[in-house]
């Protein structure tokens, strides 16, 4: 779920077929794109669900770049029929730590995605609502590019071919590019540099992430300091563990990425670290076990066409319209009694244009 971080990684055996879809390459070249999946996707408020079969037994799972692991909760064991074994590690997350277990599905099947005794961590002391059972994570989805086309709610998984210096926005001719961050460690993470203030930050791209959220310490060091003075309260959110983790609203007066500019932004600003640092008596700061500032959530996700480009560590991305942070409303858009809230994106910002590319839907 949003602004969690895990520990440990994963191996799995999954058999993919190869589907011959190549979409269209900018200019004549040896490029190809060669589609490997198409997952459809459901949205349950700004949680991006992907449906799948595991032990025979159908159910969704949060699809989330922003996990180094895949991981299944603890309530799902009975429901899937599946033992789970002490891992030897815990799951770090924004809302504390727990106990990390093992388990082993017979079987998986994602979209054209087939496995046979796929391995997978269990954690988390948090359900999920209704048939929710886990998460997917980057040790499934990091070998592949992804493309995430929320509009049409789906998830495409490709290998490009001879396409280095290729430009892999196939869908338009007017796309903004960043690139991504080399990061330190083995583990997979989509990080890109953007400006607040004219600072320049570090984010991830977090599709467990329900809303776009700021760290805490940052925002001061850009000049805002929502714990100065009465700053407007978000909705607060939930971690791995299921605490809570209060959020207030900052207005930035620049948001950058690419060449995309949000002026007067709103964004949601948590103390990210504190429960997974060290509290410094006295003060506010707190060290942690992270070097990313801001996780882009998935507000930002269906306000744009984003293809992430891990074979040229690059991200394109292609505004679609819409408001792209949502501000306004609790991070989950329906309770867990299944009563639906209005659910869309409120009182957010749309980019200026700058050239090169001018975003579309203005």
């Amino acid at each position: 779920m949003g602004w969690m971080r895990r520990t440990l990684g994963l191996a799995t055996a999954l058999c993919l077929a190869s589907l011959p879809l190549a979409p269209p390459t900018h200019a004549a070249s040896s490029c190809k794109l060669v589609k490997v999946a198409a997952i459809p996707l459901e949205m349950d408020g700004n949680e991006v669900l992907a449906s799948v079969t595991i032990n025979g037994k159908p159910a969704h799972m949060i699809v989330d770049t922003g996990a180094w692991i895949s991981l299944l909760s603890r309530s799902s064991m009975d429901y899937l029929g599946l033992k789970a074994v002490d891992a030897q590690g815990q799951l770090i997350g924004i809302d504390g730590t727990s106990r990390l277990l093992q388990t082993t599905m017979d079987s998986l099947e994602l979209g054209t995605w087939r496995g046979k005794d796929v391995r997978v961590y269990v954690g988390g002391y948090g359900s999920w609502r209704g048939d929710t059972v886990g998460l997917l994570g980057m040790d499934l989805l990091e070998r592949y590019d992804l493309e995430f086309d929320l509009a049409h709610k789906l998830l495409s998984l490709y290998k490009p071919e001879k396409c280095d210096n290729d430009v892999l926005a196939y869908w338009s001719d007017s796309y903004n590019v960043t690139d991504m961050d080399d990061v330190r460690g083995n583990r997979a993470r989509i990080r890109v540099p953007i400006t607040i203030n004219g600072q320049l930050i570090h984010a991830e791209l977090d599709s467990g992430a329900s809303l776009t959220v700021l760290d805490e310490g940052v925002a001061r060091r850009v000049g805002v300091d929502v714990a100065a003075g009465e700053a407007e309260k978000g909705g607060g959110g939930r971690g791995v563990n299921g605490r809570l983790v209060e959020d207030h609203i900052g207005t930035f007066d620049t948001f950058s990425i690419g060449d995309e500019t949000i002026r007067h932004a709103k964004l949601r600003v948590a103390d990210l670290y504190n429960r997974v640092g060290e509290r410094f008596v006295g003060s506010r700061l707190s060290t942690s076990y992270s070097d990313t500032d801001l996780y882009l959530g998935v507000d930002f996700l269906r306000s744009h066409r984003v293809y992430i480009a891990s074979s040229q560590r690059k991200v394109y991305f292609t505004y679609q319209g819409g408001p792209v942070f949502q501000v306004i409303g609790p991070l989950r858009a329906r309770e867990s009694n299944g009563a639906p809230d209005d659910g869309g994106p409120q009182a957010a910002q749309t980019p200026a244009a700058n050239p090169p590319a001018k975003p579309q839907g203005q």
